[in-house]
């Protein structure tokens, strides 16, 4: 049996929302035991204001007991915060729930964490300075350079650079950095049943430099990245202009499209399907997916969020549970 976390997220958005909306709906996974990080009472008076049938337990009720188990950690009293609201003490509610569930990772007490969005400013508010979730990994685990990915059931797009400046993402996109997210994304496709995968790169400039006219990041970085990985057995293709990759991937001709900055992945991928996308963090020595969104505080407390995304987190953790 492998326990799955889920993290409840910024309790003034729509984390506990999600989470009631994810359980009414998914059927049990044999093998995985899920537990949610998070607060029991606030979870039940969701699932009443949203009169869905989920019964939420204490821990503590043992795994005789019928229902999702949750582990409270003390949160803000109901009074205490604004639904929809920029708080310091929700911020930091959250940011421990996450904490907390890696530390159980890491000790070998559970094996995944799907988490609900949490907001980066209320967090930086609580004096927690980090710029989301994949920072707090990579101080936590040691793991150098853990990246991010979009899985889609049609396409994966990792992302050699994520939360930096445009400016200094150029600075980060180097031999080495392309070459470990190629390996990443390499692994995590074999992991989940690509034996071959096909991993295109695209271009840092426009038209991917045009041999050198437009820029030299194509022949100075990427092309020699690719000689690298290929003398490793890992076989790639491009560079390709940016603005075509990710069509001809959704088209078939790739498994997986390495994208060199953050828009450039988040802005096609969301545009075609933003219900259905989930952020995967790759080099782990555990599972961590997440919904492909924020805490949409402006719709948070109307019971209409959408837990498509959410669902698909979910479903790809257990599956890369189950292959693992």
């Amino acid at each position: 049996m492998k326990t799955l976390l889920v993290t409840l997220g910024d309790i003034a958005g729509i984390g506990p929302e999600l989470i009631v909306k994810l359980f009414a709906t998914q059927p049990p996974a044999p093998g995985i035991r899920p537990l949610v990080i998070g607060d029991l009472e606030i979870l039940r008076a969701t699932a009443a204001f949203l009169n869905l049938p989920v019964r939420f337990v204490d821990e503590a009720a043992g795994p005789q007991a019928d229902g999702i188990a949750v582990r409270s950690l003390a949160h803000p009293a109901p009074g205490a915060f604004r639904v929809g609201g920029i708080s310091a003490a929700c911020g930091d509610a959250a940011y421990r729930c996450f904490v907390h569930a890696v530390e159980e990772c890491l000790a070998g007490r559970a094996h995944g964490i799907v988490t609900a969005p949490l907001h980066k400013e209320a967090m930086n508010l609580a004096g927690h300075a980090f710029a989301g979730h994949t920072d707090i990994l990579e101080k936590m685990t040691g793991v150098e350079g853990p990246v991010m990915a979009l899985w889609h059931p049609r396409l994966v797009v990792s992302h050699v650079t994520d939360h930096l400046p445009l400016r200094a993402a150029l600075d980060a996109v180097t031999v080495e950095r392309v070459a470990h997210v190629a390996r990443l994304t390499h692994a995590a496709l074999v992991r989940a049943g690509t034996p071959r995968p096909r991993i295109a790169l695209a271009g840092v400039n426009p038209h991917a430099g045009e041999n050198g006219l437009f820029g030299r990041e194509e022949l100075d970085i990427v092309r020699p990245a690719m000689d690298l990985l290929a003398a490793e057995g890992i076989e790639t293709s491009g560079p390709h202009p940016g603005d075509t990759v990710f069509l001809q991937g959704l088209r078939g001709a790739f498994d997986a499209v390495l994208a060199m900055y953050h828009d450039q992945g988040f802005g096609p991928m969301k545009t075609l399907d933003f219900a259905n996308g989930v952020n995967c963090t790759l080099g782990l020595p555990f599972v961590r997916t997440s919904p492909d969104h924020g805490t949409a505080f402006g719709i948070a407390g109307q019971g209409i969020a959408e837990p498509e995304s959410m669902m698909a987190a979910w479903r790809l953790a257990v599956r890369l549970l189950e292959e693992g």
